[in-house]
């Protein structure tokens, strides 16, 4: 991002508040005073909602999330503020910039979903007393976190797109996809195929879900990470397959830059999310194959929406790191990607600058999560065997049974 941005500046003064130093000092101790009690009051609010069992209802559920928002942020601007205090120059990189506003909107949108979350459940609590407990459930309580979260990461690449098509100076404003063929009886055949594999693989992957949500029988931490799977991979089928599906035809076969960002990000967050969600699989596996009386403690329902958080926030981070990579890179000369999606590597290719470090970075950042999900999934796998069969071999083959199918 740092070599791709034509812009002559390639960071930002911040003028600050003051140059006196006698205000300096002041607002230093105020402002580090101000900051250091936000985090603790936070950090102990959320502390106490989850060590003290009486605290667990959903309003403090939901307390417990402001405050860690709250916490996000206090931390986005006001530690550089605080340090810049004393500098002679304060500034900022241009990508710091571009990070730092993206983080205010994520969180501050969240923020904002999560107030109307809370009156959600005032109101639930004082009007509908006798329902609240079932209302204000704790399925419903992540759920509406989870939309809150959602909103404000939407709000926040609405707004880094907006700023993307203003602030990159690149004549290319549309890639041509060169697609995987140009013989009309091939591009039939192609339709065809993809058409059947992609309505299959939805109408299965759907059927899945359904199937776990209706029957009781289902509702255990396998079939409910299964079931999340499911979801994630009809969201990797729906990213680039309606689009090349639609452009097997079109003579001009083209999307638009921020279509082609846009592409990439969610690419990369589901990839990113359902390699971590793979390795939750493979510990629930070894809870079940390893600690099987302690299976269903372990493996709680809020455990597993833990475990389900934290991978859809790894992808998150995984796609924005890659997004910081080109988001500014520009594009003045070839503009024809030899493929029927956008994707990072290909992307770069195409930048009218030196791009050998970023396709370097780029690279290793995706292999590095590609390698160590199947590294810690060899590793888990033969661990499991490995313990199981010390205990008996019939264990053993139940394992094996279980593990291919989780593979498969």
């Amino acid at each position: 991002m740092g070599g791709g941005n034509n812009s002559v500046v390639s960071e930002i003064v911040l003028v600050g508040l003051t140059d006196s130093l006698e205000m300096q000092l002041v607002l230093f101790l105020v402002f580090s005073v101000f900051y250091v009690t936000g985090i603790l009051g936070n950090l102990l609010i959320v502390l106490t909602v989850i060590s003290d069992s009486h605290l667990h209802s959903p309003m403090y559920f939901l307390l417990a999330n402001l405050s860690f928002i709250d916490m996000w942020v206090s931390s986005i601007a006001a530690p550089k503020m605080i340090s810049d205090l004393f500098k002679e120059r304060k500034v900022i990189s241009f990508q710091g910039c571009i990070a730092q506003m993206f983080f205010i909107h994520v969180i501050g949108g969240t923020e904002m979903v999560l107030l109307i979350a809370m009156a959600l459940d005032r109101y639930a609590a004082i009007c509908r007393p006798l329902h609240y407990l079932t209302i204000m459930n704790f399925r419903t309580c992540i759920l509406l976190l989870v939309v809150a979260w959602t909103i404000g990461i939407i709000h926040s690449l609405i707004q880094l797109v907006f700023l993307m098509d203003r602030g990159n100076h690149s004549v290319v404003s549309e890639f041509l996809l060169l697609g995987l063929a140009s013989s009309w009886e091939m591009q039939i055949l192609l339709f065809l195929f993809f058409t059947v594999f992609y309505i299959a693989s939805m109408l299965g992957n759907l059927l899945i879900v359904l199937t776990i949500i209706s029957d009781h029988h289902l509702h255990s931490p396998m079939y409910f990470l299964l079931a999340n799977l499911s979801i994630i991979d009809t969201g990797v089928s729906s990213i680039a397959s309606p689009k090349m599906i639609y452009d097997l035809f079109r003579k001009h076969k083209v999307i638009s830059l921020a279509g082609c960002i846009t592409q990439m990000f969610f690419i990369h967050t589901v990839g990113g999310t359902e390699m971590v969600l793979l390795i939750v699989m493979a510990y629930d596996r070894y809870i079940a194959i390893c600690k099987p009386l302690h299976y269903l403690t372990v493996m709680s329902l809020r455990m597993c929406i833990s475990l389900l958080a934290v991978a859809w926030t790894i992808g998150l981070i995984h796609s924005v790191a890659q997004l910081a990579f080109v988001i500014n890179l520009p594009f003045c000369g070839p503009n024809k990607m030899d493929s029927f999606y956008c994707d990072f590597p290909r992307f770069i290719k195409l930048a009218c600058t030196d791009t050998y470090r970023l396709e370097f970075l780029v690279t290793a950042n995706s292999g590095f999560i590609s390698m160590g999900t199947f590294f810690i999934l060899i590793v888990s796998y033969i661990f499991i065997l490995v313990t199981v069969r010390k205990h008996s071999s019939r264990g053993s083959s139940k394992a094996l049974s279980t593990l291919s199918a989780h593979i498969t």
